[in-house]
């Protein structure tokens, strides 16, 4: 529908992530994987490592070298006869080193390492040189309970396993079409090249432009390949569904072969996750996947609660400014102020000497906080929008405009005794607003943000009715506060 077409790619786009989560991340991330992992990280194993460097670019003949003395190094230490003066003669580098389950996880040579048994031993090359490993001993670790550290666990496994679960991806989507197969027509890309570089061309302007040109009967081919042809109509359709579109993206005639490319893998991953039933597991009422959870809340709230906003007519808003020009369309006095803030009288006390000399606030340092302070029908003195105490608010209702004060001496909660110099910058008086100095923009954006809060309310009261739902308001403020 028209509707859903509006989340559609990003909708697609989380069906691959969770294809690629599900598919081939929990082959190597899962609770089995975890357990195992658990069962062996209570060891250090400790080993000695001998290393003999590989110098930049060596001859065949002196890798051999190498290879043919990190032999003799291990036979020797298999039968504990004294290398100490090999060691010496050779520029050997050896040391004991401690090697966990996590660094065995992300180091080739920790992870032959881990394996090992005390008393065996091991040779490896790597880019820097020639290991001879030997496990002297094995050091038990207390863990904290599994439950706990479970979440962890998953974290080190899925960056372990990430080049090899990553690796088996790309070689999956690159097999579903033949690369090899494709045929591209030139004139056709460069046209896409030359809408592409027109302002914002992404951000919307395609749509208009592409279909213009398909009911005008230019559906022109843009390529071909193993599964078939992309026309114009394909790709905007791959566009619209499948592309996460950066509206400032401009294509050259190297970079449109790879973005189309790009989008045809991608809605053919799409293909394949849906034939794994995902589409029909994630897009329900009952998913847990936050991103579609906040696409469909999206899509119900457009078609529930926007649809349900009435037709702001002349009369409706009208009728709505005389039932609300006591509350909303009342303005309250309002005051902006430029504020510095010190710890210490005596530097608010200098500037203020340096501003009665001559020297604009703006001017004394360009660094001042902006605050707001807001006066409540019943004189009630408060931040405006912000959490924050209204420690300057009876200070600033006493300024006139452009007037500056201080130091100001309030406690903060947080700070304790601070100094304040400030500045009034814009005063909005109070007075009632009438019906012409509200017409516009403002009655229309108040009129539609009234009636969706309205319908907003009803809805969700009608919902927890329905569904007989308990909100625990102590734990979710606790909750709110914490973050």
């Amino acid at each position: 529908s028209e509707l859903m077409s509006e989340v559609r790619p990003a909708l697609n786009n989380q069906i691959i992530n969770v294809f690629f989560d599900e598919v081939f991340v929990a082959k190597y991330v899962n609770d089995s994987t975890a357990a195992k992992a658990y069962k062996e990280m209570d060891k250090e194993i400790i080993i000695n490592e001998i290393v003999l460097p590989i110098s930049e670019n060596p001859s065949v003949h002196k890798l051999d070298s190498l290879k043919t003395l990190a032999l003799d190094i291990e036979q020797r230490i298999k039968n504990n006869n004294n290398i100490d003066q090999l060691i010496k003669e050779n520029s050997i580098i050896n040391s004991v080193k401690n090697v966990t389950w996590l660094q065995s996880m992300n180091d080739p040579i920790a992870y032959v390492s881990f394996q090992l048994q005390i008393g065996s031993t091991q040779v490896i090359q790597t880019y820097d040189g020639i290991h001879i490993i030997k496990a002297i001993d094995i050091k038990k670790i207390k863990l904290e309970p599994f439950e706990d550290i479970k979440e962890k666990i998953f974290s080190d496994l899925k960056q372990g396993y990430n080049q090899v679960y990553s690796k088996e991806y790309a070689d999956f989507r690159s097999e579903l079409i033949d690369y090899s197969s494709i045929k591209w027509n030139e004139p056709s890309l460069k046209q896409i090249v030359e809408w592409s570089n027109t302002h914002e061309f992404f951000g919307g302007a395609y749509k208009d432009t592409m279909q213009n040109a398909i009911s005008s009967g230019n559906n022109f081919e843009i390529l071909s390949y193993n599964k078939g042809i992309v026309d114009l109509k394909e790709f905007l359709r791959l566009l619209n569904e499948v592309v996460i579109l950066n509206p400032n993206i401009q294509l050259n005639s190297k970079s449109v072969k790879e973005f189309i490319t790009d989008a045809i893998y991608d809605a053919n991953v799409v293909t394949a996750a849906k034939k794994n039933g995902l589409e029909e597991k994630m897009i329900s009422p009952y998913s847990d996947n936050l991103v579609i959870k906040s696409k469909l809340s999206y899509l119900y709230n457009k078609e529930i609660i926007e649809g349900s906003i009435p037709e702001a007519t002349p009369e409706a808003l009208k009728k709505f400014y005389d039932d609300q020009k006591d509350s909303i369309f009342y303005q309250l006095k309002k005051i902006n102020i430029y504020t510095r803030i010190y710890s210490d009288s005596n530097k608010a006390a200098e500037e203020i000497n340096v501003i009665n000399n001559g020297t604009p606030f703006e001017k004394v340092s360009d660094r001042w906080f902006v605050k707001t302070f807001i006066r409540e029908r019943d004189g009630t003195l408060n931040s405006f929008r912000s959490q924050e105490p209204p420690y300057l608010a009876e200070a600033a209702f006493k300024l006139e405009l452009n007037e500056v004060d201080g130091p100001i001496k309030f406690k903060d909660d947080e700070k304790g005794v601070q100094f304040a110099v400030i500045k009034a910058i814009h005063i909005q008086p109070e007075k009632q607003l009438t019906y012409d100095e509200v017409q516009g923009k403002r009655i229309n954006e108040e009129f539609k943000d009234f009636y969706r809060q309205k319908i907003t309310d009803e809805v969700n009261s009608t919902l927890r009715r329905k569904y007989n739902v308990k909100v625990f308001e102590d734990v979710l403020s606790q909750a709110v506060v914490a973050k």
